[in-house]
């Protein structure tokens, strides 16, 4: 028994050590692989919060312009419309039978329509009646105004113009197409008829800044990257439903930006509204005692102006700026308005000014930028994002009838909403502080209804100018680069007043009044949609 027992207790050999050793590495493995697998599923996770993908997307089209469903059980808009409406025959041309059957009774003319364009070379020679008077003067019949001073048509300068402004057409293309077509124009007069001699297109343009301005409830702005002369600058738009101005300069600083929304009319006034913006900025008073606060106009250009500044005694780089704002703002302010004007921006800083509102879109993007370190916050930043998306929705039922009782409970939910605070998650407290603290300049809708609650208008304007920049790159002359903030302005100011722009630019170019001046047009455009909600 003894024997037996000994062999029972025989040690553990190497080959068994060696298996307990591999079955415990295998253990260890497979705790690391479940330990992989579960920080894969926390970053496929903050992927999908950052993509904001929720499993299968749903992408259903939008139903806010979707016209109402056809009783007809017809697909909406597969419905034809009349060709005969508003068609106009400029030729008639009859056909006959090539041979007609004996006894056959004529029944009289079937219609057919065709639309045709006509393309050619037109040139034409004028022989101007001349005469020599009895004292040995020599006098002759004049041209027709429309072609006074050069010789191309307005109809040919319109289509130049028509093709690069309108179609984006590169010059060098369109000088091609014009040789083909047997038109002896070089590629420098191309350019000419593009970028020269259009002082009166600049100067409806500026009118039409300066009555957008009088008559807008509002104005919404951004700028882009504009290079000259291979220089890197910027293009500034100004805008609103019913126009759009664009103006490209070296510096985006703020004072920029006021020269540019007084347009040509430069004024530097230190009035009333310069003093406050000096207060309001903490300007030292030993600075402010150097000047002299009144509504007389001080300078009408920046030369002028830095010499009055300097006679002054006002020499501090930073000290000049806050100045210089404060007059611009000034000349600005002279002509007076009923309300300040409110300026709708992306927030960049040199757009606030006046009574400044910010995009809710670009105010939504702090809170999608976020990122949550476990599902908790993740589902903080989710619970946010819908109520601050809800919210928005109840701005937008507002804007459609307001009302002092709704204005009162939305006042107060935004501090109920951005007002939170959540435990441990200091990211996201900052970002509600940050939308709380521009509480007014996000709630501008609830004293002005008209006023958009984002800024995707100025960026469908700006878009017009980043296309045309990637066809065409930069400008090189200080006429090519007037001539392209001039006609990209007024080719979105016509298409926002229902105007042809091939029908304005013919009007103008023939100079006749078919297409009235569009200062005018907004004027009657602003006065026709005038409607003022009355709180109740």
């Amino acid at each position: 028994m003894s024997l037996k027992n000994d062999v029972n207790r025989v040690e553990p050999t190497a080959a068994e050590d060696e298996v307990e050793g591999l079955r415990r590495l295998v253990e260890e493995q497979r705790k690391l692989i479940e330990q992989l697998q579960e920080r894969l599923k926390q970053l496929e996770a903050e992927l999908r919060k950052k993509k904001k993908l929720k499993g299968k997307p749903r992408l259903s089209a939008s139903t806010l312009n979707q016209r109402p469903k056809l009783t007809t059980g017809k697909r909406a808009g597969s419905e034809k419309a009349s060709k005969k409406v508003g068609f106009e025959v400029d030729e008639t041309r009859k056909i006959e039978l090539e041979s007609i059957p004996d006894k056959a009774k004529f029944n009289g003319y079937r219609e057919y329509d065709v639309q045709e364009i006509i393309i050619k070379r037109n040139n034409i020679r004028f022989k101007l009646a001349e005469y020599i008077t009895e004292d040995g003067k020599t006098i002759a019949a004049g041209l027709p105004k429309e072609y006074q001073g050069r010789h191309f048509g307005p109809g040919l300068i319109c289509y130049v113009m028509y093709q690069h402004y309108q179609c984006r057409v590169p010059q060098s293309l369109i000088h091609e197409q014009l040789r083909e077509w047997g038109i002896d124009m070089s590629a420098g007069q191309v350019n000419r008829l593009l970028n020269e001699e259009h002082g009166k297109f600049k100067r409806e343009q500026e009118d039409v800044l300066k009555v957008g301005l009088e008559t807008a409830r509002y104005v919404h702005t951004d700028d882009t990257g504009a290079r000259h002369q291979g220089k890197n600058g910027y293009c500034t738009v100004i805008g609103n439903d019913f126009f759009a101005y664009f103006k490209s300069s070296d510096t985006k600083s703020r004072v920029n930006f006021l020269e540019i929304l007084q347009g040509g009319d430069r004024k530097y006034v230190l009035n009333e509204c310069a003093q406050a913006y000096l207060e309001d900025h903490k300007i030292a008073k030993k600075h402010q005692e150097k000047i002299t606060f009144s509504d007389k106009i001080l300078a009408s250009d920046k030369e002028e102006w830095i010499k009055y500044l300097l006679e002054k005694g006002v020499v501090g780089s930073m000290t000049m700026q806050k100045i210089s704002e404060a007059a611009l703002l000034g000349g600005l302010n002279i002509e007076g308005r009923i309300e300040p004007l409110r300026i709708l921006s992306d927030g960049a800083r040199q757009f606030n000014i006046l009574e400044h509102g910010l995009c809710w879109v670009h105010m939504e993007r702090l809170l999608r930028k976020l990122e949550g370190r476990n599902d908790k916050q993740r589902d903080n930043i989710e619970e946010m994002q819908g109520m601050l998306w809800d919210y928005y929705q109840e701005l937008k039922m507002y804007k459609q009838k307001p009302t002092k009782e709704d204005e009162a409970k939305l006042l107060l939910k935004f501090d109920e909403i951005f007002g939170k605070k959540y435990q441990k998650h200091g990211s996201l407290n900052e970002v509600l502080q940050n939308i709380k603290s521009h509480k007014g300049e996000l709630l501008q809708v609830l004293t002005c209804s008209e006023f958009p609650l984002h800024n995707n208008a100025v960026e469908n304007d700006i878009r017009e100018y980043v296309t045309k920049r990637k066809i065409s790159g930069g400008t090189r002359s200080e006429l090519g680069r007037i001539a392209r903030d001039t006609f990209i302005g007024i080719k979105k100011t016509c298409r926002k007043l229902g105007v042809s722009f091939w029908n304005y630019l013919t009007s103008r170019l023939y100079e006749d009044e078919a297409v009235p001046n569009l200062s005018d047009i907004i004027r009657d455009k602003v006065a026709a949609t005038v409607n003022t909600p009355v709180l109740t």
